[in-house]
Protein backbone atom coordinates (compact mmCIF):
# COMPACT_ATOMS: atom_id res chain seq x y z
CA UNK A 1 0.00 0.00 0.00
CA UNK A 2 1.38 3.40 -0.97
CA UNK A 3 0.94 6.13 1.60
CA UNK A 4 -1.16 8.89 0.10
CA UNK A 5 -1.45 11.24 3.10
CA UNK A 6 0.90 11.91 6.00
CA UNK A 7 -0.72 13.37 9.10
CA UNK A 8 1.75 15.09 11.39
CA UNK A 9 0.47 15.44 14.94
CA UNK A 10 2.70 17.06 17.57
CA UNK A 11 1.60 16.39 21.14
CA UNK A 12 2.71 17.76 24.50
CA UNK A 13 1.00 16.57 27.68
CA UNK A 14 -2.06 15.62 25.62
CA UNK A 15 -3.04 12.40 27.41
CA UNK A 16 -6.60 13.64 27.97
CA UNK A 17 -7.35 14.57 24.34
CA UNK A 18 -5.00 12.46 22.22
CA UNK A 19 -7.12 9.29 22.04
CA UNK A 20 -10.09 11.23 20.62
CA UNK A 21 -7.87 12.84 17.99
CA UNK A 22 -6.36 9.50 16.97
CA UNK A 23 -9.78 7.81 16.82
CA UNK A 24 -10.90 10.57 14.47
CA UNK A 25 -7.94 9.86 12.22
CA UNK A 26 -8.76 6.13 12.25
CA UNK A 27 -12.26 6.89 10.96
CA UNK A 28 -11.13 8.69 7.81
CA UNK A 29 -12.53 7.35 4.56
CA UNK A 30 -9.10 7.57 2.92
CA UNK A 31 -7.25 4.47 4.13
CA UNK A 32 -3.81 5.15 2.65
CA UNK A 33 -2.56 7.41 5.41
CA UNK A 34 0.11 7.43 8.04
CA UNK A 35 0.00 9.42 11.25
CA UNK A 36 3.27 10.58 12.75
CA UNK A 37 2.63 11.39 16.41
CA UNK A 38 5.50 13.42 17.85
CA UNK A 39 5.54 13.31 21.64
CA UNK A 40 7.42 16.47 22.58
CA UNK A 41 8.74 15.32 25.95
CA UNK A 42 5.38 14.89 27.68
CA UNK A 43 5.39 14.17 31.40
CA UNK A 44 1.96 12.52 31.39
CA UNK A 45 0.62 9.44 29.59
CA UNK A 46 0.74 10.93 26.08
CA UNK A 47 3.37 8.47 24.86
CA UNK A 48 1.47 5.48 26.26
CA UNK A 49 -1.75 6.52 24.50
CA UNK A 50 0.09 6.99 21.20
CA UNK A 51 1.95 3.67 21.57
CA UNK A 52 -1.36 1.90 22.21
CA UNK A 53 -2.68 3.07 18.84
CA UNK A 54 0.62 2.21 17.10
CA UNK A 55 0.54 -1.32 18.51
CA UNK A 56 -2.89 -1.89 16.97
CA UNK A 57 -2.33 -0.11 13.67
CA UNK A 58 1.07 0.25 11.97
CA UNK A 59 -0.10 3.41 10.20
CA UNK A 60 0.49 5.20 13.51
CA UNK A 61 4.16 6.00 14.13
CA UNK A 62 5.32 7.46 17.44
CA UNK A 63 8.40 9.64 17.81
CA UNK A 64 9.50 10.57 21.34
CA UNK A 65 11.66 13.63 21.73
CA UNK A 66 12.96 15.64 24.65
CA UNK A 67 10.79 18.72 25.11
CA UNK A 68 11.91 21.29 22.56
CA UNK A 69 8.73 23.05 21.53
CA UNK A 70 6.33 22.97 18.64
CA UNK A 71 8.70 23.99 15.86
CA UNK A 72 11.25 21.33 16.75
CA UNK A 73 8.55 18.68 17.02
CA UNK A 74 7.11 19.61 13.64
CA UNK A 75 10.51 19.63 11.95
CA UNK A 76 11.41 16.23 13.39
CA UNK A 77 8.04 14.79 12.42
CA UNK A 78 8.26 16.20 8.91
CA UNK A 79 11.43 14.19 8.33
CA UNK A 80 9.50 11.02 9.15
CA UNK A 81 6.57 11.74 6.79
CA UNK A 82 6.53 9.52 3.73
CA UNK A 83 3.65 10.81 1.60
CA UNK A 84 4.38 13.09 -1.34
Amino acid sequence: MTTRVSILLPAYCAEVTLAAALRSIERQTETRWECIVVDDGSSDGTAAVARGFAERDPRFVVLRLPHGGLVGALNSGLEACGAP
